[in-house]
């Protein structure tokens, strides 16, 4: 399922590179906002949010998301959200670059894009949108090609979220100079779930750099089990965008109803 992600992902990214080459979206970084602090607003005492919103994933279907991202967004704000992830990538996810805009006009909160970044077009795009910080797989990136992307990302002024899954993509993320280190719980290939891997995870990763739990986090004893296992943010989708109340949904999900 990853390759073809991938494949479908690097097809769509050509063809719009071919519609705005690379020299058009330099040409429009003077006029981008300025980015909001996504590590700053993760680093505020006690455990940080990440409220995401998705319309669908390839392993559980479409979520039948009823009300528009905006209001969403704002209920995740209200449920003390300190940063809002939004889904872009369109085939697989149902996501649109739509989406992340509408977010970010409705609240004042950082915004992270996540798709599939393979081309480093990707990353002058994420600025202009505008998002304020941006998912890299580490996985994705191989050799060099990691660090050289977070390097664009700091020239950028966008923050970077490295994803990984294992101890080998922890230090892989590490050499490349990664500040923030999300630990995904479900496996990008069978999408299963492994719980305790954040726990596991955690001590590879030294002081100084942000580690964030993503996926599988659905109850208040989830997210516990990733905050005392080291993490100082959660990821979270499926259980907010699926829940009657958002608002009470992200408060009980942080312990805080």
């Amino acid at each position: 399922m990853l390759a073809g992600i991938v494949a479908a992902k690097k097809q769509s990214v050509a063809k719009a590179k071919r519609e705005f080459p690379l020299q058009v979206l330099q040409g429009r970084l003077a006029a981008a906002p300025p980015p909001r602090p996504f590590a700053a607003a993760l680093e505020a005492p006690g455990l940080s949010l990440i409220a995401e919103i998705k319309r669908a994933s390839p392993s559980r279907g479409d979520f039948g998301l009823a009300i528009p991202v905006e209001e969403l967004a704002v209920s995740y704000r209200r449920g003390g959200a300190r940063a809002i992830s939004v889904l872009t990538e369109e085939q697989y996810f149902y996501g649109s670059v739509a989406d992340l805009l509408a977010v970010r006009r409705a609240v004042d909160l950082p915004v992270l894009r996540k798709d599939f970044i393979v081309d480093r077009w990707q990353l002058f795009e994420t600025r202009l949108l505008p998002a304020d910080a941006v998912l890299l797989i580490a996985a994705l990136l191989p050799g060099k090609l990691l660090a050289e992307f977070l390097q664009l990302c700091q020239s950028l002024g966008l923050a970077a979220l490295v994803e990984t899954h294992n101890a080998e993509e922890v230090q892989h993320a590490l050499s490349a100079g990664a500040k923030i280190i999300g630990v995904n719980n479900r496996n990008l290939h069978t999408f299963e779930i492994d719980p305790g891997l954040t726990g596991r995870m955690a001590g590879l990763i030294p002081a100084g750099v942000l580690l964030v739990s993503e996926s599988g986090l659905v109850t208040a004893a989830d997210v516990s089990r990733a905050a005392a296992a080291g993490a100082k943010a959660v990821l979270v989708g499926e259980a907010l965008v699926r829940a009657a109340d958002p608002v009470e949904a992200a408060r009980i999900l942080m312990g805080e109803a």
